[in-house]
C-alpha cells in the first residue's frame, strides 16, 4: 500500500506543473474571448506560481 500512495505522490508533483502551464496557456490563447482574460498582474502570478510548482517539483524529485 505504500509503494501506491508514493507511485500517486510522485505522479501528482510531476503533472501538477504540466497542468498549469497548459491551463494558462488555454486561458492566454486566441480562443479564450478578450473579456475573460486575465490581466497582467494576474498573468505575472500565475508564472510565479507555475515556477513555484516546478521548483517543488524538481525538489521532490531530487529528494527521493
Amino acid at each position: 500500500m505504500g509503494q501506491l500512495v508514493q507511485i500517486a505522490t510522485v505522479l501528482s508533483f510531476i503533472t501538477a506543473p504540466l497542468y498549469a502551464l497548459l491551463n494558462y496557456r488555454l486561458v492566454t490563447s486566441k480562443a479564450m474571448p478578450e473579456a475573460f482574460k486575465p490581466k497582467t498582474g494576474l498573468r505575472i502570478l500565475s508564472i510565479l506560481g507555475i515556477l513555484v510548482l516546478t521548483g517543488f517539483t524538481l525538489f521532490y524529485l531530487l529528494s527521493l
